[in-house]
């Protein structure tokens, strides 16, 4: 299967990563603590079985990426989970973590550098997917490269 073909099918299957996406059936502190950019397996668990999901949401939103005692920027997260997506060739995951790194306050030269890091493990192609999310997500987000995006994440993480 060729990459269009793989990226094509993760569009259509996974959807994209785009803020907008989210539905009115997951909780509000949800789509609060995933900076409003979720995935559609979020939702999917959500409507299956809502007990499991609180659940989940408390170990992968409220006490990880999202906790407010945190000793790591939420920015240095969305890195870590970024470049482990990539080197695992989740690229819908990345593409995620990508816009809520930004999101968080991270400037692309950031991201990208983190995502270059990623590559000593995990080869060239990471670099090569991680740059094009990255320009992709600045692209959209309207970001120059030393930009930051504004909002509460983002005013956390200047500090």
């Amino acid at each position: 299967m060729s990459a269009e073909i793989g990226d094509a099918f993760n569009r259509e299957i996974l959807g994209s990563a785009d803020a907008a996406a989210t539905t009115s059936e997951l909780p509000d502190d949800f789509r609060r603590e995933t900076l409003g950019v979720t995935h559609p397996g979020h939702e999917a668990v959500m409507a299956l079985d809502p007990e499991y999901f609180s659940a989940l949401k408390n170990y992968y939103s409220t006490w990880t990426i999202s906790r407010k005692d945190a000793a790591i920027p939420r920015s240095v997260m969305e890195f870590i989970i970024t470049g482990i997506l990539l080197t695992q060739g989740k690229m819908h995951g990345a593409r995620v973590h990508v816009r809520r790194a930004l999101l968080a306050g991270a400037t692309p030269r950031e991201l990208f550098q983190a995502i270059a890091v990623a590559g000593i493990p995990g080869g060239v192609p990471v670099i090569w997917h991680g740059a094009a999310m990255v320009k992709a997500e600045m692209d959209e987000l309207g970001l120059k490269i030393d930009e930051r995006t504004s909002g509460p994440e983002a005013e956390n993480a200047k500090d």
